[in-house]
């Protein structure tokens, strides 16, 4: 008979299973456990941005008087003025010669305007003192002299130089001396030149002064208006006086009528009628 024998139970020891599997159960949760954690930590590493990968080390020979920072050059303190920028002949073209010519314009007027204003303050003193070249002297006023600029108006400029302009500029201007009624002067012819070298406009002397030179009127000859004519100048300017008028190349007529205008002044004025 064979020595191993059989056991033989009279029940089946539940507890004993039992326990066995309460074993079983907690070693497949703890290596579920590892499954996941092991894959959060690749998705973690796989999401992450990858930096660039180090460059193997290059066996180089370098100077070591290359690695040493070059010496500075001395700072010397300067006791002359800085140069005025120059500006070069292609600097000064790349600009619209438009622009030039508007700026040295302008300047020009309001130089004329300020050289001939007397107000009695300082303050316009100053502003030609700055307008005006260093070596040239301020206007002398006598006392209680006051100077009213009526108009100023620009009638021609050419370039000189490069960057300079000479601007004509027509003004005409009130006296007043010691308080008493304004006196309208003649106008005036002043001659201005402008420079712009470094792209800022300024008078380079005082302004050349002429007398104005008007020239002789225009002979017109006016004769009379037909009929129609003088019925529609009737409708648009009634009341009105025709001088008389002059038929154009087109066959309209150039019409003189004397119109009453605010305060009751008439003054002559053209209108063009179609017959």
């Amino acid at each position: 008979m064979d020595d191993q024998r059989e056991e033989v139970y009279e029940r089946i020891p539940w507890e004993t299973l039992e326990e066995k599997g309460r074993d079983r159960q907690w070693l497949v949760l703890g290596v579920a456990g590892a499954v996941v954690a092991g894959a959060l930590a690749y998705s973690f590493v796989t999401s992450r941005p990858v930096g660039p990968q180090p460059l193997a080390a290059v066996a180089t020979t370098v100077d070591s008087s290359l690695l040493s920072p070059a010496p500075a050059p001395p700072i010397v303190p300067s006791t002359v003025s800085p140069a005025p920028t120059n500006v070069s002949e292609a600097d000064l073209y790349a600009v619209e010669p438009e622009r030039l010519v508007e700026a040295a314009v302008a300047h020009a007027r309001w130089f004329v305007r300020e050289f001939l204003a007397v107000d009695g303050s300082s303050d316009g003193q100053g502003v030609l003192r700055a307008l005006l070249p260093a070596d040239v002297p301020l206007p002398v006023v006598p006392e209680g002299v006051l100077v009213f600029v009526e108009w100023v108006d620009s009638i021609g400029v050419e370039e000189i130089d490069l960057a300079t302009f000479r601007v004509s500029i027509v003004a005409r201007y009130m006296v007043s001396a010691d308080g008493g009624e304004y006196q309208r002067m003649d106008p005036e012819l002043f001659v201005v030149d402008i420079g712009m070298a470094d792209g800022t406009p300024r008078a380079l002397s005082a302004p050349e002064i002429l007398p104005l030179q008007l020239g002789a009127a225009n002979a017109m000859p006016l004769g009379e208006v037909p009929q129609g004519v003088a019925d529609s100048i009737e409708v648009s300017h009634a009341g009105s006086q025709i001088v008389g008028g002059r038929q154009l190349t087109d066959g309209s007529w150039s019409v003189v009528v004397l119109v009453s205008g605010p305060a009751g002044i008439t003054r002559p004025v053209s209108t063009v009628v179609v017959p």
